[in-house]
């Protein structure tokens, strides 16, 4: 996969995968993917917007990205 790949996708206003966001954030996170690949990708779902699928997809991969904290026991 190629994060040239991903944002050329959204630019053309189709919808990106679970894999593709996800491989978005990781890589975003890790260094891989440069802040100016973040930002076209960013400005591309900006213009062509993002459904709720793709919202919930890089919601959750964000959230998969860093440490979470266990609220089961609060009611």
């Amino acid at each position: 996969m190629r994060m040239i790949d991903i944002i050329e996708k959204k630019k053309l206003g189709q919808t990106l995968s679970d894999a593709e966001l996800a491989f978005f954030v990781e890589g975003y996170t890790k260094g891989s993917i440069p802040d100016y690949q973040a930002a076209a990708l960013c400005m591309a779902i900006r213009l062509m917007g993002m459904d709720s699928k793709e919202t919930a997809a890089l919601t959750m991969a964000m959230a998969a990205s860093g440490d979470q904290s266990d609220l089961s026991r609060i009611e």
